[in-house]
């Protein structure tokens, strides 16, 4: 069986009582946490980082998560729902699919001011079809 490109876990409550829950989302240190809205369909990412670990946590929808390797080989598809994380690391091609409408936080290890983001982003013609 071929390595995981990508982590992805159900991240559970640490904490939970009469007043409510608390759930560790990540204990990483980050340089950006953004809030990414998706239409039914819409595709993003198509791209991976030189330095950057990108963490991804869904509040609400399901989406279909795509990695591989920047040649395109090495394809993996995961299914992610609320409540879920994954974790890509540098090098690693990441494409969202949304299976609904939904919403996801995205933290990466470096910010994302000024052309920080872009000078660590590489984007890439994936020579499979997403959906």
């Amino acid at each position: 069986m071929k390595e995981k490109l990508a982590k992805i876990e159900k991240v559970n409550p640490v904490h939970s009582d009469d007043r409510g829950v608390i759930t560790d989302v990540l204990n990483e240190n980050i340089g950006h946490v953004g809030l990414i809205t998706f239409a039914k369909g819409a595709i993003r990412g198509k791209h991976y980082h030189h330095q950057s670990t990108q963490y991804d946590y869904v509040l609400s929808g399901k989406l279909k998560l795509i990695v591989c390797l920047p040649d395109g080989s090495e394809r993996q598809d995961y299914t992610l729902e609320p409540g879920m994380g994954s974790e890509v690391a540098p090098g690693i091609v990441h494409t969202y699919l949304a299976l609904e409408e939904s919403t996801m936080i995205d933290m990466t290890t470096l910010g994302r001011k000024g052309d920080g983001y872009e000078a660590d982003t590489v984007r890439v013609d994936l020579p499979f079809t997403i959906i």
